[in-house]
């Protein structure tokens, strides 16, 4: 028996997982750190400049950044798809027309009254937002002219306070919109 397990096996149950635990830190946070060397920087360009490269000239698979957006790009061999990351909440209190930055996010309505939402025509197919309603106001969700929103029951308003829905593109200006939902 060497010396380090002799000591070892003298440390309490509980002293022997303080030091296991101290030992594994110190090893995470050697390894952990990166060399600002290594890392992968991508191309930059703004959104025109992307939607202007020719997509026979683009290896499918090639990243940028837009830097008008602020997030990275890949080329699925068709068109510019954003990779995604977490989504983020915004705070709504009244009516209010989805807009393409949108996507991928949280929407909170908190409002006193009633108010809509407005699904505009021409968002891209996979477009996803979840709404909540905060307040006493219900959120209720209609297309504009050329879009269809589809839900199994006919349901398109949320049904009371702390309801949630997710509305989903599923095809070109068809919107399907599930969740704690109630008829108008």
């Amino acid at each position: 028996m060497t010396l380090i397990s002799f000591y070892f096996n003298q440390l309490s149950t509980n002293m022997k997982k303080l030091l296991i635990l101290v030992v594994f830190l110190y090893y995470a946070s050697t390894i952990a750190q990166i060399d600002a060397t290594a890392l992968l920087g991508l191309p930059g360009a703004t959104t025109t400049d992307i939607n202007n490269i020719s997509t026979a000239t683009i290896q499918e698979g090639s990243l940028v950044f837009d830097t008008v957006k602020k997030k990275v790009f890949q080329f699925n061999g068709t068109e510019w798809k954003e990779l995604l990351e977490s989504p983020s909440v915004f705070a709504k209190t009244g009516n209010y027309t989805l807009v393409d930055t949108d996507n991928h996010n949280i929407l909170t309505f908190n409002s006193t009254t009633d108010v809509t939402l407005t699904v505009p025509a021409g968002l891209p197919i996979g477009y996803n937002v979840s709404i909540y309603q905060l307040g006493a106001g219900k959120v209720t969700v209609t297309g504009a002219a050329g879009v269809t929103i589809k839900n199994r029951l006919l349901r398109f308003k949320t049904a009371g306070l702390d309801a949630g829905a997710g509305i989903v593109c599923t095809a070109t200006n068809t919107f399907h919109i599930t969740g704690d939902l109630k008829r108008n």
